[in-house]
């Protein structure tokens, strides 16, 4: 059951988020939680009706008009995706988000309707510092100890190897690239562009432009766009490209280029260019705009940049060939 809180607005609660319809808000915890809006029409949607399996044609009826043009199974399913990632939830061990095989997706947890919830003030009573001196002693005894126990814990924590992609002989994967939150891997064959869920291998083709052969380079912090390369002809140089993972029209961000390298914070770029005289590191703001040289080396080559977490530095290996 839904409850209408005083202002006329109603709140769905489930774990430990909250689910504004009206005024298009998740929070978790009481703070915002960032998503899209068809994202957040799914999750409507399937709060309509938890428990109960929601097929993926009711679905698409109710997010798009019926005189849209979209690939409507590539964006329910990147509209899905950015639901799961928003919750912290996975398609192979599902706490929300259940889907059905060859029906649709089911809201798993417990939801209940209620009022807005009021702040509760937080009340601090004063202790005498013997008391409070040790709390601190226990506090800092436990942290040490856990300490080690981690670390002996990490020491013989074994080491696996893991296969992603086939790679198959006819269509070698050309290049690929992890996103910040490890869970996707966008690569590239001569088929077309694809992102494969790394922990169950679910693999979807990303709806490109015919003729338009991007390579990923580096994906943006928000795991919604990614940095690619595309030589439009035999003796085009390299372009940089940035593309959505949910498809359409690419947007150029350099004539040319090669090994672009978004910053952590999502706000410039770093690459390889090739002038007459030799190869160079350039760095730009993440529109293309502002593009300055950082290092130059004519007698020996770059390898792609790597930004500090601070996105202050940035390291890079040059190196020579020798006949």
């Amino acid at each position: 059951m839904t409850v209408m809180s005083s202002n006329g607005s109603r709140v769905i609660r489930f774990g430990v988020f909250e689910l504004d319809p009206q005024a298009g808000e998740l929070r978790r915890n009481g703070s915002r939680v960032r998503l899209q809006e068809q994202p957040l029409q799914v999750l409507t949607v399937l709060l309509e009706r938890p428990g109960e399996v929601v097929a993926r044609d009711e679905l698409q009826k109710r997010l798009w008009p019926a005189d849209t043009f979209v690939d409507f199974d590539h964006s329910l399913n990147a509209a899905i995706r950015r639901l799961r990632d928003a919750l912290g939830d996975s398609a192979e061990h599902p706490r929300y988000v259940e889907t059905v095989a060859r029906r649709g997706y089911r809201f798993l947890a417990p939801v209940d309707g209620t009022k807005q919830a009021e702040p509760v003030p937080v009340v601090t009573k004063h202790r005498k510092w013997p008391i409070a001196l040790g709390i601190g002693v226990v506090l800092a005894m436990g942290v040490v100890v856990g300490f080690h126990a981690a670390k002996r814990q990490l020491s013989v924590r074994p080491s696996s190897v893991r296969r992603i992609t086939a790679n198959p002989a006819e269509a070698p994967v050309l290049n690929g690239t992890i996103s910040p939150d490890g869970k996707y891997l966008a690569f590239s064959d001569k088929t077309g562009f694809y992102l494969r869920l790394i922990n169950t291998g679910e693999t979807h083709p990303v709806s490109l432009p015919p003729g338009f052969k991007a390579e990923p380079a580096s994906w943006f912090p928000n795991g919604a766009h990614l940095l690619t390369t595309w030589v439009a002809g035999p003796k085009e140089p390299p372009g940089i490209w940035e593309i959505s993972t949910m498809g359409g029209a690419p947007r150029k961000i350099a004539d040319s280029g090669a090994n672009p390298s978004v910053s952590p914070d999502g706000k410039l770029i770093a690459y390889i260019a090739h002038s007459s005289a030799g190869p160079e590191m350039w760095v730009m703001q993440a529109d293309g705009q502002s593009p300055h040289k950082i290092a130059d080396d004519f007698e020996a080559e770059f390898g792609p940049a790597t930004w500090s977490p601070d996105a202050r530095n940035i390291a890079y290996v040059k190196f020579k060939y020798h006949p």
